[in-house]
């Protein structure tokens, strides 16, 4: 294994390899650094006579990033994010903060919300760069966050949360059970609903879900007929048949909004969706301001 002398990076070369990273491209990398290409470039050579690895390779018109280039980006973030913590004197401008903030959930649920978190944000900072990445299941959150690899994660409340993370409550949701009004009319009770064919989204989770946990207190089961990892092709599955499909009650006006929907006949509790970070984040300047903004547009 190359030997590589660590007292040669710097937080600088640092955040030019993550700026690359993230925009893949080194012109796009320098507007957001402010910088001229030939810099980044510079920075760029640099650390890859350092590293031993040429952390990007051509790809057509553009990059793509190395094997190692991938397994350095998190702990880069993480590493970057305990330099600012370092440094934190309690003042935060966004306006001067050239990094996007990155927010991991499950989009296609959240749709309307992403919706008003970007519009939030560029009223505030109008050039700042939103990344939204896809969380997957729940237990995904302590990961990605604990890597530095996202800001914050929003998602429906688990039984219980891991210690080293932190989670504030943004809204709740009643759940409903979406169908195709032109195949199939509204459930009509508990039995009616347990024998009729269902469509679930799937994010790989094992865990039992919250449904089948109230039905199984009953005595009764389900039969799932398709499963999907997204509402929008949850939506066309269903189009067409006499499928249901039990989400929350926000998605009518986003993917489900061609579908009816009526009432859950089961006891379950509403869907909580938390906004979750890292506990050694707590004291950050930049994310006490994010998470600010963000609980401010969930409370309007």
């Amino acid at each position: 294994m190359r030997d590589v002398d660590a007292s040669q990076l710097s937080g600088r070369l640092l955040r030019v390899f993550i700026t690359v990273y993230d925009e893949m491209s080194v012109s796009k990398a320098a507007e957001r650094l402010d910088t001229s290409q030939s810099t980044v470039s510079h920075n760029l050579e640099k650390l890859r006579s350092i590293i031993g690895d040429k952390l990007f390779l051509p790809a057509g018109r553009g990059i793509v990033p190395s094997a190692r280039a991938e397994r350095l980006a998190p702990q880069v973030r993480r590493v970057l994010a305990q330099m600012d913590a370092l440094l934190d004197t309690g003042d935060y401008l966004p306006q001067n903060d050239p990094d996007p903030f990155i927010i991991a959930t499950n989009g296609s649920v959240l749709v309307p919300q992403v919706n008003r978190i970007c519009r939030t944000i560029w009223d505030a900072v109008p050039s700042k760069q939103m990344i939204f990445r896809e969380l997957g299941t729940r237990g995904n959150a302590e990961t990605v966050l604990g890597r530095a690899e996202v800001d914050f994660a929003i998602t429906p409340r688990p039984p219980s949360y891991p210690v080293t993370l932190r989670h504030a409550h943004l809204f709740t949701e009643e759940f409903r059970v979406f169908y195709d009004p032109e195949m199939r009319g509204p459930i009509k009770d508990v039995i009616d609903y347990s024998t009729a064919r269902h469509a679930i989204l799937d994010f790989g989770s094992s865990a039992k879900s919250i449904v089948q946990t109230a039905l199984d207190e009953l005595s009764l089961s389900r039969t799932v007929a398709v499963k999907v990892p997204n509402v929008w092709l949850l939506a066309e599955v269903i189009k067409g048949t006499d499928m249901i499909a039990t989400l929350p009650r926000m998605l009518q006006s986003s993917a489900f909004q061609q579908l009816d929907h009526c009432q859950l006949p089961l006891s379950i509790p509403a869907a909580r969706f938390d906004l979750i970070w890292h506990q050694r984040f707590d004291d950050s300047a930049r994310l006490r301001w994010l998470r600010d903004t963000l609980m401010g547009v969930f409370s309007t």
